[in-house]
């Protein structure tokens, strides 16, 4: 009875550390902002492409939705005004860069596609300028896209 007790203990330590963990690397904060990272399969995605205009677009089999929500720590309010683009470098250092645009609906936030055809990790650079600001904020997370 006590090795189960110790079992479940230590399972719930490490799990609750993954847990940080997976979050930790879709979150960040950077120059007063909350930048949250997400990615998609385009497949996913289905009729809502005429949010960046890309309806009737084909997407490969290993496309992805990359997306990034911005919100202001102090005001805690979302940042819809901003000029973000993202860079996608794989460890074979294939780099794309594009504009994340504005994706519009109930909550604004910043989108494009990218094509990860490796199983690598990818790091995805997310730079931000704010109108009212000179300064870009820079943020970087890593995504490995799953298996087939």
């Amino acid at each position: 009875m006590l090795f189960k007790k110790i079992f479940i203990f230590l399972f719930f330590i490490f799990s609750t550390n993954f847990v940080m963990a997976e979050h930790a690397q879709r979150h960040q904060t950077v120059d007063g902002l909350s930048i949250y990272f997400g990615a998609i399969p385009a497949q996913l995605i289905g009729g809502h492409g005429s949010m960046h205009r890309t309806r009737g677009m084909k997407h490969g089999k290993h496309t992805y939705h990359m997306l990034v929500a911005i919100f202001d720590n102090n005001s805690e309010k979302r940042i819809t005004d901003a000029m973000v683009k993202a860079t996608v470098t794989s460890l074979n250092t294939k780099r794309e860069t594009k504009r994340l645009e504005p994706m519009h609906g109930d909550l604004v936030s910043y989108g494009n596609f990218f094509e990860l055809t490796e199983t690598t990790p990818y790091t995805i650079r997310v730079e931000i300028q704010r109108p009212d600001s000179g300064k870009k904020s820079i943020a970087e997370f890593t995504f490995t896209r799953p298996r087939n």
